[in-house]
């Protein structure tokens, strides 16, 4: 879930989860992502009081802080494996990946939704940017003026799934008002930034007050809430909109359609839980080692990827010659990216390729928010030579590859 775990939205998706699990599951709360907090009790009780008055369902807590002592996480781990139905949700994702990393936490989760077992988990907001392998720190970024970085994730997803990916709640948030607080309140600028860094992962984005559920028996997902579900490679983005029902066969076709071609995906017969052992089968039938990267198109001539045949220093030529000179920060930003690039490999460059783009779609913005039509009209038109559609809304634009 993307936010809103505890509303009245959200009050089909958990009936249909716990429509799916044996009569009277056990039932679980983890504290860690808010167990720093004075008023964790509080939010322990407020939580439980949701399930219990709204759905039936009594939640039992498993505490688990930093630093727990041997008993205490043999008690959780405990707890957790007596468990039908595992939620977590609010607080810091910081906080929660140092309580479980490093412990048997991610394992014994990963074995309530093991093939055979009748379980479920539900991890919402805070909790759900510790499941993939890659994890934003964002309060430390948005709240403490930490620079934007990635850190580990508990690699749920991976393990699970075999995805390997970043997972980023409250993508499309707009508290900001004046400023972009998307993509979990990093931005769109911050983001790009640090989205090469992933290489072969990709972004699992969710909006806010909605929910991707997946039966991971009959590997089918849907989409329910007021929003969306964001696949994203490489700064371009794939969208299943609220309704969708999908095989996660399909969201994985629909993620190597993506720029970047296959990252964080396991060849087909190498998934959690198939029966493949060893070497896989790609989407053409030929047979590569289950570890292989995927055989780049540039190799064979035929290449499905939307971005231009221009490299990224290419693009940041083009850019710097619509910017004015008095635009210092982009300027600066712009040979950075191109001397990246000139060490980078095809996925990593796709993605430095889209940075530069969003350099030139900020620079743009900044001129239609002051009036400024002649600059703003002058940097579409080179968005345009460079191959890129524009599309603007009143909460901003985005674009992609045309």
């Amino acid at each position: 879930m993307g936010s809103g775990e505890t509303t009245p939205g959200m009050l089909g998706v958990h009936r249909e989860v716990f429509a799916a699990l044996p009569a009277n599951p056990q039932c679980r709360i983890l504290d860690s992502p808010f167990a720093f907090q004075e008023n964790a009790d509080e939010l322990v009780q407020r939580i439980a009081g949701y399930f219990s008055e709204s759905l039936g369902r009594e939640l039992g807590r498993v505490e688990l802080p930093v630093g727990a002592d041997a008993l205490t996480l043999e008690r959780a781990l405990a707890e957790i494996r007596a468990a039908d139905w595992v939620f977590a949700g609010p607080g810091s994702p910081s906080y929660a990946r140092r309580c479980w990393a490093g412990t048997a936490v991610p394992e014994t989760l990963a074995e309530v939704v093991a093939p055979g077992h009748a379980g479920a988990l539900v991890f919402a907001s805070a909790a759900a940017v510790t499941l993939g392998d890659w994890s934003l720190p964002v309060y430390e970024i948005y709240k403490v003026g930490a620079d934007p970085h990635w850190e580990p994730g508990l690699g749920l997803m991976s393990r699970i799934l075999g995805w390997r990916c970043a997972v980023v709640p409250h993508y499309d948030n707009r508290e900001g008002g004046t400023h972009d607080t998307r993509f979990c309140y990093v931005g769109g600028r911050r983001l790009a930034r640090i989205e090469p860094e992933l290489e072969d992962a990709f972004i699992l984005g969710v909006d806010e007050h909605t929910a991707l559920v997946m039966d991971l028996d009959a590997r089918v997902a849907h989409v329910a809430g007021r929003g969306g579900v964001t696949l994203r490679v490489a700064g371009v983005e794939e969208v299943l909109a609220t309704g969708t029902t999908v095989t996660l066969d399909e969201i994985e076709s629909r993620v190597r359609a993506l720029p970047g071609r296959a990252p964080g995906l396991p060849p087909t017969a190498d998934r959690p839980g198939a029966d493949g052992q060893g070497a896989g089968v790609d989407s053409s039938g030929s047979s590569a080692p289950a570890d292989a990267p995927p055989a780049d198109s540039a190799d064979t001539g035929d290449d499905p990827d939307p971005a231009p045949a221009v490299t990224p220093a290419d693009l940041a030529r083009t850019v710097l010659g619509g910017l004015d000179e008095g635009a210092v920060a982009e300027r600066t930003a712009l040979v950075q990216l191109a001397e990246r690039a000139e060490q980078a490999s095809l996925a990593h460059s796709r993605a430095l390729a889209g940075q530069v783009v969003q350099v030139l779609v900020d620079v743009r913005s900044a001129a239609r928010r002051s009036g400024d039509w002649e600059a703003s009209d002058r940097m579409r038109e080179i968005l345009i030579e460079l191959g890129v559609e524009v599309r603007d809304s009143r909460e901003g634009s985005t674009w992609s590859w045309a």
